[in-house]
């Protein structure tokens, strides 16, 4: 809101400051002039009868539009110069119209002395009190109707006041009238949404959030090619477009956006996910079309490799589950639903064991076993993944210290690391932290982060990863394979151990090239002294293969499904002393 109130005496120049909520430049002994860019239309607004007041509209020197209003009281004007955004800022101006009514009474009476005025202030109390009352209820009902006028003024515009894209409300009534009079012609509603939006406001300010956003909106009106293409800015960082089909528009569309974000100065990979509604069914609203393209780009969050989905009823049905499995998950995370189950890790020869692997499971009192599949990228692309990661670092830090105090063997636990997890700038403290309440050393506890999160993140994940393996802890990379730059970030990332990703294994057992790149990948990471265990070991032969080719530690049903603490304690650990 802009705000400001001041005495001036009949040259402009400010005599008394009385109320600045916007920093505005003119102060006590500068002219008031100094605050617009149309100084003429100043003067010939203070050369009018001023006796009952003026109002006009005016631009300051930011180009910004304001009301300007001027009262005369005898050798002197009180300014107001005053704008508000929404209807919420109205209290603020009601509390600096008050302040600036009540400060023309006590004109003229400095001379007398700050007692004086105090004395007249108590003896005149109610009357004062009525008068500016009735002033105020005057003052009042001439802002409400500037605030009217305002309202429809922007209104009429139809602008969305950041990017200039049409309004929410009349992007419905304009995409509402076109899908009427152009019911022979097919169109669709295209969602775009940028991912992690809150992490640029986050880390590099408002501003630069709303900069992509004014960027990301005069990207899409490049799309606008004929009168029957709208576009709005619905909320926050989602966007609506209309646009009449063709048989490349998906891809043209994509290609435009993914073009845009890759080439964005910002040290942040930027992706946006799109996705589409094909309005045949013409009697939905325009709204609920939003809503379910809406749904179609919200379903391959978090997957990397898909940029854009087009909505159906199976997502609609699977999207409704999801929604029913979030709003239970924090009921259920305090309440214990969610388990710490352990998979071994075992020498490939001997069958020995030297780890195990933490994976979370969910058992619903309603809804049963809820595979991780199904909960796992729900949780990361609404941040819940964090609080359900802290969870189970602190459940594994509990076993561990509670096989100690038993007597128990114990061996190392690894954990996963989400993607979204490197973004808490507190998570080097909270792991360290863990270790010390419970007494372990960090060696104790391995972290596993996937190769997808280094490729897509590198520079952020860097420094974290580094600071966690000079504390001592032992970092794991998962999945390896599974991306397209595997040998740049064995090379690059600081790790200790390589987990071959199952889908890597499986394809090489049946073809010789990709075997001969297993096992280049296997004989590196021994000359860079990494570890490398295979996942998803299922049968002897693709143990007896993978020995074959050096790998000589291995997890996966061949020796064990992941199972509770209990049946893994009784099936692989034994205390001292016992045969």
């Amino acid at each position: 809101m802009i705000g400001y109130a001041a005495i001036c005496d009949h040259h402009g120049y400010v005599k008394r400051m009385i109320r600045n909520t916007a920093l505005l430049p003119a102060v006590e002994g500068q002219n008031i002039r100094n605050l617009f860019l149309e100084e003429e239309k100043l003067d010939d607004l203070l050369s009018q009868d001023l006796s009952y007041g003026v109002s006009i509209r005016m631009k300051l020197r930011t180009e910004k539009e304001v009301f300007l209003t001027v009262l005369s009281l005898d050798s002197s004007y009180l300014i107001l110069v005053y704008s508000i955004q929404s209807l919420e800022q109205l209290p603020q101006l009601v509390e600096l119209i008050l302040a600036a009514i009540h400060v023309p009474e006590v004109i003229g009476q400095d001379p007398y002395g700050t007692g004086y005025y105090e004395i007249q202030k108590l003896n005149s109390q109610l009357i004062n009190y009525q008068r500016s009352l009735g002033k105020s209820n005057a003052r009042l009902q001439t802002l409400l109707e500037e605030v009217r006028e305002a309202k429809y003024t922007i209104e009429e515009l139809e602008q969305d006041t950041l990017t200039g894209l049409l309004t929410e409300k009349a992007f419905y009534a304009k995409a509402a009238a076109v899908l009427e009079q152009n019911a022979d012609k097919t169109f669709d509603v295209i969602a775009v949404d940028i991912e992690q939006f809150k992490i640029v406001n986050d880390v590099f300010g408002t501003k630069t959030g709303d900069r992509l956003l004014i960027d990301l909106a005069i990207c899409l009106l490049d799309l606008k090619t004929n009168e029957w293409t709208y576009i709005t800015r619905a909320r926050a960082d989602t966007f609506f477009v209309l646009l009449p089909h063709t048989k490349t528009l998906y891809e043209e569309v994509n290609k435009k956006i993914v073009d845009f974000l890759e080439n964005y100065p910002l040290p942040m990979r930027l992706q946006a996910k799109m996705g589409i509604y094909h309005a045949g069914n013409k009697e939905l609203i325009i709204a609920r079309m939003c809503d379910r393209a809406l749904m179609a780009a919200e379903s391959i969050k978090g997957n990397y490799n898909a940029k854009y989905a087009v909505f159906d009823n199976a997502m609609h049905d699977k999207m409704l589950q999801e929604q029913k499995i979030i709003n239970t998950m924090v009921e259920s995370l305090n309440r214990g639903d969610f388990c710490v189950y352990l998979q071994p890790k075992v020498v490939i020869e001997t069958g020995e064991l030297i780890g195990a692997e933490a994976l979370v499971r969910w058992i619903h009192p309603e809804f049963g076993f809820i595979m991780p599949s199904d909960f796992i990228p729900a949780f990361e692309k609404n941040g819940f993944i964090y609080s359900l990661d802290l969870y189970v670092w602190k459940k594994c830090c509990e076993m561990l210290r509670d096989w100690k105090q038993k007597g128990i063997r114990t061996l190392p636990i690894s954990v996963n690391i989400s993607r979204i997890d490197f973004y808490h700038e507190s998570l080097p403290g909270m792991l360290i932290e863990f270790i010390r309440e419970y007494d372990l050393s960090p060696e104790e506890l391995h972290l596993e982060i996937t190769e997808t999160a280094y490729t897509k993140d590198s520079g952020q994940l860097l420094a974290i990863i580094e600071r966690l393996r000079r504390e001592g802890f032992i970092i794991e990379m998962d999945d390896f394979g599974s991306g397209y730059s595997s040998l740049n970030t064995l090379s690059e990332l600081p790790i200790d151990v390589m987990k071959l990703d199952l889908k890597f294994l499986n394809q090489a057992e049946q073809n010789l090239r990709r075997q001969k790149v297993l096992e280049c990948a296997v004989h590196l990471a021994d000359a860079l002294q990494v570890q490398v265990i295979a996942e998803g070991v299922e049968t002897k032969e693709q143990a007896a293969f993978l020995k074959n080719m050096g790998c000589f530690h291995a997890q996966g049903y061949l020796y064990g499904r992941p199972m509770s603490e209990e049946t893994f304690v009784t099936r692989y650990l034994t205390v001292p002393g016992r045969d």
